[in-house]
This record gives structure tokens, sequence and C-alpha cells, in this order.
């Protein structure tokens, strides 16, 4: 395994923390007031540079407040952390040099909080250099349906909050020879001083979920033969023709996890008959519901819950007398997950009459270019 050393003045660099500045703050300009740390950043961030880096070079993690939520889609609370912004800009910072050493390491078939891999493909100059798991998963089963006749999905039973950081520490030791700069990663995995987990909500976060499956990817493609296997975060699925081959997978999985990476198995794995259209025209086995979507021999719709958090915001936003900038952003965003499925009679009947995406884009385009021009003058 290659191993990586001299990041430390590459983290720590000018170039690195204008790059972080800019990430960091994208799309937090609003008039909020938990925007207006983000504002003076952009604003004030070559005099505030000293301070950052110095900070950055001696990296402490800052006392936090865990918050509750509730995961609409998911239909599960989380606790997150919420980070400073001054954090943030060193998380980032720390993403910066980590991310090409981590790219080179992960599954092609792992989504899920990695740029150009995200549940569907991106839209406009961006489409092609992405890779959607939703098209991956139907390119399977339109290509290799004697493959797909079962199905097993599975998740690891309370991943982010179950991740052994001395065991993510010493795979990170593994790459990084670096000691200034693997101090820094050792300082941000310890986070609170406890055994386990990786703080929901931290940009860091997702990147190391990620990076700590990358074995147990190879191990189940490579070692256990699986044809068809995906991975959204903790979320697997391998594709079989044989259910008992499945079933040996699952316990080969379970054992791996378990021995290899300290964790466990969500005992509510399932593996079932996939679906398929009869010679009499009639619908056996059962949908995949996986990434947002679900997954069907001939076509693939939205998940239950997404469709209905994406109608009940359109009537929203019809209700109300003016709409705002964060109103377009996530109704656009839901327009991603509909244009990918087959959901046209859906989107005609429950959204349409509601929203106009072609309003709503040209309301946010005029918003932010505002921005940029009040930004321009103040720079000026």
């Amino acid at each position: 395994m290659k191993s990586y050393s001299h990041l430390f003045e590459q983290y720590i660099s000018k170039e690195n923390y204008l790059a972080a500045v800019r990430s960091a703050t994208a799309h937090k300009g609003g008039k909020k007031r938990k925007y207006r740390k983000a504002a003076y950043l952009k604003e004030h961030k070559e005099e505030l540079m000293p301070g950052i880096l110095e900070y950055a070079a001696n990296f402490r993690n800052e006392a936090h407040t865990p918050q509750k939520i509730y995961d609409g889609i998911q239909r599960k609370q989380r606790t997150i952390t919420v980070p400073s912004m001054r954090e943030q800009v060193v998380h980032h910072m720390i993403i910066n040099v980590m991310k090409p050493i981590m790219l080179k390491q992960m599954y092609e078939h792992s989504y899920g909080s990695i740029p150009g891999r995200g549940a569907t493909k991106g839209s406009g100059r961006n489409r092609k250099a992405t890779r959607g798991g939703k098209e991956a998963v139907e390119k399977f089963i339109r290509k290799h349906p004697r493959d797909c006749k079962y199905c097993l999905k599975m998740d690891i039973r309370k991943y982010f909050e179950s991740v052994p950081r001395a065991k993510l520490t010493a795979m990170l030791r593994r790459i990084i020879r670096d000691e200034q700069f693997m101090k820094v990663l050792e300082t941000l995995v310890e986070f609170d001083g406890a055994e386990r987990g990786i703080p929901i909500g931290f940009y860091t976060s997702q990147w190391f979920a990620n990076f700590y499956l990358t074995g147990l990817d190879h191990y189940i493609k490579e070692k256990l033969g699986a044809r068809g296997y995906f991975r959204y975060m903790d979320d697997m699925v391998v594709f079989g023709g044989n259910k008992r081959k499945l079933h040996r997978i699952r316990e080969a999985v379970e054992r791996y996890l378990n021995e290899e990476l300290g964790l466990e198995l969500n005992p509510k794995w399932q593996v079932f008959l996939f679906h398929w259209i009869g010679k009499d025209g009639k619908e056996h086995g059962r949908f995949l519901d996986f990434m947002g979507f679900r997954f069907y021999r001939n076509k693939t719709t939205l998940r239950r819950a997404l469709m209905l958090k994406a109608t009940r915001k359109a009537r929203r936003i019809a209700k109300k007398d003016r709409k705002t900038v964060y109103d377009c952003r996530q109704m656009l965003s839901y327009k991603g997950w509909i244009s990918a499925a087959n959901v046209y009679g859906m989107y005609r009947k429950r959204i349409k009459p509601y929203v106009s995406f072609r309003s709503l884009r040209l309301y946010e385009s005029k918003c932010c270019r505002k921005a940029a021009e009040e930004e321009r003058r103040k720079s000026a």
C-alpha cells in the first residue's frame, strides 16, 4: 500500500486555506443570523488567514453541544454536532489534502458524499463528470438479468456511532507518513475522548466513514466474488442468482465486520426474490428500496417518503405570498430526484399544479446574481 509524506506544508498553505474558505462558505450568504459568520469570513478572509492557519497548525477540537434532529427521509432521530465556522474551514483544509489519497483506494461502486458519485448524475456541464449510483444499479439489472434473481440488502448497526477510533487511526497511519499532519488527524478523530464514533455533522466524517469501509468493499467484491455489489455509505446491496450464496456472503460480511472492523451488522438484513414480470404479465417478487429510489426490473420510482416530502414542499411554496431562495433551492433539489425516476405522472398530478421549476430556477439565479454583485461592491 502506497504511503504519503510532506502533507503538512500542503495542509497549511495559503492556497489550501483560500480553497477551504470557498467550499466551507458556499451557499451560506443569506441574511439569517446563523450565516453571518460565513459572510464575515468571506469578506475578511485575508485578514483572518494568519489566525486560522495558526489554529490549523495547532489544531484542537472545540467544545460542542450535540443536537437532535429528525431525518424525514430515513424516518429516524439523529444526533448531530455542528462545528464552528473556523472548524469548518480547517475540516475542509484537511479533506482537500486527504481527498485524492482516499479516492485512489475507494471501490468504484461506493456512493454517497463522494464528489461525482451521488445517487444520481449531476446536471448541465457536470453531468458527464458524475457517476450516479442509480444509473449503475439500473445498468447491472438490465445487463445481468440472471444475476438479479435474488437480492441481499444489509446495513451496519449504528455505523457512525460505532466506528472504533483506534482502528480508524491505525488505518490512516498505514498510509500517512507525515507525523505533523497525522497528529492533526488523530486530534480530529479523538474528538471528545470517547473510544467510538465519528460525529455526524462534521465534513470530515462522511469521508472517514467511506474510507473506513474500503477494505470491506474489496473483500466482498474480490474475495467473496459478488458480481453485483453496491454501497451507499453503510447501506449495502448484493445481487445474485443463488440464494444460498447470498446467505454465505452475508455470514462472511458479518464475520469481517466483527473481526476486522469492530462493527456489527444490523439484524434487519434481508434476502429476497427481486422483482420480475412473468410471461402472463403478472409481477412477482419485491422492489429494491435503495439510495432513495425503488428499483424494479423495468422501472425506477422514488421512495415514498421522498415523494411525499417533495409534494408537501410544493404545496407549502404555493401557499406563500413570497418564496425565499431557500425554498427555491430545496424544491430544485427535488427536481433532480424527480427527473431521474419514472414518476412523470406523479409530477404532473402533484407538483406541476403548484410550482414551476423554470420560474424557481430563474428566481434563484436572480438572487445569486444580486448577492454576487453586492459582494463585488463590498470588495471594491
